[in-house]
């Protein structure tokens, strides 16, 4: 048996840059006491900012430097504690870092009232002095969103909900994460497994063995339906909670409310919905070509994950590279080297297997560092296109920090989306997997392990969160016209929704399906979940017209990764070359699928 190394014994090419951020902790902790007087200094700037652009310039200039300088001690904290979680002086970097942050919030809360008392007068300014035109796009944001800013002291009521209402997400994570305690499931020889959760939970629904993965699901539904009277309540508070908040702002929705800040029109929310459900017979066609290379007589919920080969294709961390780069050589010379160079001598990304590590995979990036990866590269498929995804969020950050000035990098940026920072991430993945198709399509085994790796991401991606967005539109629509909600209301529309999902091909069962909604910490963040979706759907739409050589489509799709959010979500897509007011991206995203669904067929017989 294998031991996980430590991290301290992990190989050097293996870890992340560290030392090109700060070269030890005694180098962080100077940084860190040099921020801190420079943080109480901001509010000399309160009540001035109206006086004069001079003004207002030089406390953008100071605030805007020093939250550069912050953030960049964020990288750091949380990429070492991701990468070590038994690392006591990262955690306790990482706590003193989070301190820094709220005291940062705190001392600049005053801007943005201020900026709005100035009204239009500040567009002025911004057009006559070029030290603030930088500023106009989200000068213009605030004043945007001027309706649903109340009295200061409202605000400040409001301010001081921010915890007690983030205690439903918290119960949340403390039910499900640390009270929920699992029975073990039993494989086809009666050996014990523990159930536990995981990035696709439970553990053991990626089986071989169909009996290990039944048992896992049913004792992971089990547990949550035994609780579901109170992961029901918790909900249902979260909701109302929303509710009132929306209407509080002045908004004519909860879903409204959530796409204001990013000015999304509603239309894109309805437009994935409706064009999702219409295309659903693609999702039963799929399940039948499943069950068929399975080789069962009927699909059941808990076969969704189930491999496709018992011996997936094992590759190094440099052929990854290689094949990540191969893909993307349609978007130049340029974004190849660059990321290339990224991945591998510069130690953007830390692959390692050591022990103590954190779940699941992200990249991070401030605006005066690498961006940097965190993923556990364990030689498979999935891995690979888990790499490749992060590192399309990394280029994304890499280009729009060369291009944009700070106030426009990362979720920070006034008119963020996470829309567009999925597209970018997802795009990769068609880029790679649509390479690996073609150079790899006389290897059967490689095919069926690439579609399972394309089929895992489009479940997750393009068949639950679209579910779970539908289920939310009911609640939410529900909670609005003051209509009672339980946990059998719950049930009974995530069970009809999923049934609808899965159509004859697929047997439910559906009093163990009905508490999927419980499952999702996704849904304590009101209509995030579609968000993935529109994400792989532009992606899907933009990598397309690429590989079909559309003249300008690779200028279109680098110009919108450089842009950052100078520009709001909507136009970002159109200047790339998809409308998601419209359903052609969707459209197309589910041919690409049916493709691969149609090379399942062919693969099976």
């Amino acid at each position: 048996m294998t031991t996980a190394l430590k991290y301290t014994d992990v190989p050097r090419e293996q870890k992340w840059n560290r030392e090109s951020v700060f070269e030890s902790w005694e180098a962080f902790q100077a940084e860190f006491d040099a921020i801190k007087p420079r943080i109480a200094a901001l509010e000399q700037f309160k009540g001035t900012l109206k006086e004069s652009p001079d003004n207002l310039a030089a406390f953008l200039d100071a605030y805007t430097r020093l939250r550069r300088r912050v953030y960049r001690l964020n990288t750091v904290v949380t990429m070492a504690t991701a990468v070590d979680t038994t690392d006591a002086e990262a955690k306790a970097k990482r706590g003193q870092v989070m301190g820094m942050i709220g005291s940062l919030n705190a001392a600049v809360a005053f801007a943005e009232p201020e900026i709005l008392a100035l009204g239009d007068q500040v567009l002025v300014w911004a057009a006559d002095d070029m030290r603030l035109t930088p500023y106009t796009h989200y000068f213009k944001n605030v004043l945007r969103l001027k309706d649903h800013r109340l009295s200061p002291d409202v605000e400040r009521v409001l301010g001081m909900l921010q915890d007690p209402f983030a205690g439903t997400f918290q119960t949340y994570r403390e039910l499900v994460n640390t009270d929920m305690k699992f029975p073990d499931a039993m494989d086809s020889t009666g050996l014990a497994h523990p159930v536990a959760q995981a990035i696709v939970p439970p553990t053991g629904i990626q089986s071989t063995d169909r009996t290990l993965r039944r048992t896992a699901w049913e004792s992971f539904a089990d547990v949550h339906r035994a609780m579901e009277n109170t992961l029901a309540s918790n909900l249902i508070t979260s909701v109302k909670q929303n509710v009132f908040l929306a209407r509080v702002r002045g908004y004519g929705s909860v879903l409204e409310s959530r796409l204001a800040p990013s000015n999304l029109p509603v239309e894109v929310f309805h437009t994935l919905i409706n064009t999702f459900t219409a295309n659903l017979p693609v999702w039963h066609r799929y399940w039948a070509a499943k069950r068929k290379a399975l080789g069962v007589d009927q699909l059941r919920p808990y076969d969704v994950w189930a491999p496709l080969v018992k011996d997936d294709p094992r590759i190094s961390y440099g052929q990854a590279v290689d094949w990540i780069c191969a893909g993307l050589e349609p978007l130049g010379a340029d974004y190849v080297r660059i990321l290339r160079q990224g991945a591998t001598t510069d130690r953007w990304v830390d692959y390692a297997t050591n022990s103590g590590r954190m779940q699941g995979a992200f990249a991070s990036a401030a605006y005066d560092t690498h961006p940097f990866v965190f993923n556990t590269f364990d030689g498979s498929l999935m891995a690979m296109s888990v790499l490749a995804h992060e590192l399309g969020h990394a280029m994304h950050s890499y280009l729009m920090n060369q291009n944009q000035p700070e106030i426009y990098n990362g979720f920070l940026a006034s008119g963020s989306s996470s829309s567009v920072a999925e597209t970018a991430s997802n795009f990769h993945q068609a880029m790679v997997r649509a390479y690996l198709m073609r150079e790899k399509a006389d290897d059967r085994t490689f095919q069926l392990a690439l579609i399972d790796e394309a089929m895992f991401n489009f479940h997750r991606y393009f068949f639950t969160m679209p579910t779970l967005a539908r289920f939310e539109l009911e609640v939410y629509t529900r909670a609005e016209n003051d209509q009672p909600l339980n946990a059998a209301i719950l049930n009974e529309i995530t069970s009809r929704l999923f049934g609808e999902g899965y159509g004859d091909t697929m047997v439910d069962d559906p009093v163990r399906t009905a508490t999927t909604w419980g499952q999702y910490l996704h849904l304590y963040m009101p209509f995030y979940t579609f968000q993935y979706s529109v994400g792989i759907s532009a992606a899907h739409a933009l990598a397309e017209n690429i590989l079909a050589s559309e003249a300008g489509a690779v200028d279109r799709y680098l110009a919108m990764l450089k842009a950052g959010w100078s520009q709001y979500a909507p136009d970002l897509f159109t200047g790339a070359g998809v409308d998601m007011t419209q359903p052609d991206a969707i459209v197309k995203t589910f041919g690409v699928m049916e493709k691969l669904v149609e090379r399942l067929e062919s693969l099976v017989g």
